[in-house]
């Protein structure tokens, strides 16, 4: 994770502008961090159908 993390900080530098503030940082790597973990997820089988999400959300939306 952390040779990740250190990839990910790279490229979040690389694309600052004078203008970027913290806040713009913080979201690009949790959105890079999202990207990871969902791409871990469909690797290993973790993933719902269409139709497995739309039979569970009909539950969850009682």
């Amino acid at each position: 994770m952390e040779t990740k993390l250190k990839e990910h900080l790279k490229q979040i530098a690389n694309s600052l502008t004078p203008k970027s503030t913290l806040e713009d940082v913080y979201e690009q790597l949790s959105l890079l961090t999202d990207i990871e973990i969902s791409e871990r997820q469909e690797k290993n089988g973790e993933i719902l159908s269409q139709s497995e999400v739309e039979s569970q959300s009909k539950e969850w939306l009682r």
